[in-house]
């Protein structure tokens, strides 16, 4: 009992420090107005873990006692973006829509999001290609295949709204002749 106590303070300890997310939609962003340079100043996060899959052939030709051996492999690329990833945006190719890089390694290395009118005007992933079940994304220059559901995944900002109010109190005493 005790431990289960424990547990359940420590849970409600790390919840209170986790940050508290918003969806960031078209009137956030249309409200904020930003700049290019404030833009990429805010600290973005995926609602929900996004996979990339990307197959190739590899062929190679080797000539041995007058033979030509042709080995063919297949390879896959995989990338996992977790949820709550930290992004920052990299650039806007038209004001609206915003290209986020979850990977420091390169600014080359981003997804796309936009605002969609059928959701809420949230910002949601752009593809190329919408499948039934995938989707086709750019991620640094190459094209990859999305997981089943990424049509719903969307970005997140920490919102803190502070509410002030400022109050000038004066009492009149009166007014005689």
């Amino acid at each position: 009992m005790k431990n289960l106590f424990f547990f359940i303070l420590a849970a409600a300890f790390l919840s209170s420090c986790s940050p508290q997310l918003s969806v960031y939609t078209k009137e956030l962003h249309e409200s904020l107005s930003l700049s290019d340079d404030e833009m990429r100043k805010v600290q973005f996060y995926l609602s929900r873990e996004i996979v990339l899959e990307r197959a190739y052939d590899l062929e190679e030709a080797q000539i041995k006692d007058g033979r030509i051996t042709i080995s063919r492999e297949k390879e896959l690329e995989k990338i996992r973006i977790p949820a709550k990833t930290p992004g920052i945006a990299v650039f806007s190719p038209d004001g609206s829509r915003l290209a986020i890089s979850f990977d420091a390694r390169s600014d080359e290395e981003f997804l796309m999001f936009g605002p969609n009118p059928k959701m809420g005007n949230r910002y949601m992933l752009f593809a190329s290609e919408w499948g039934r079940n995938s989707a086709v994304v750019t991620y640094g220059g190459r094209q990859y295949r999305t997981q089943a559901g990424a049509e719903l995944t969307n970005l997140m900002v920490e919102l803190k709204a502070l509410n002030r109010q400022k109050v000038e109190s004066r009492t009149v005493r009166g007014r005689r002749p």
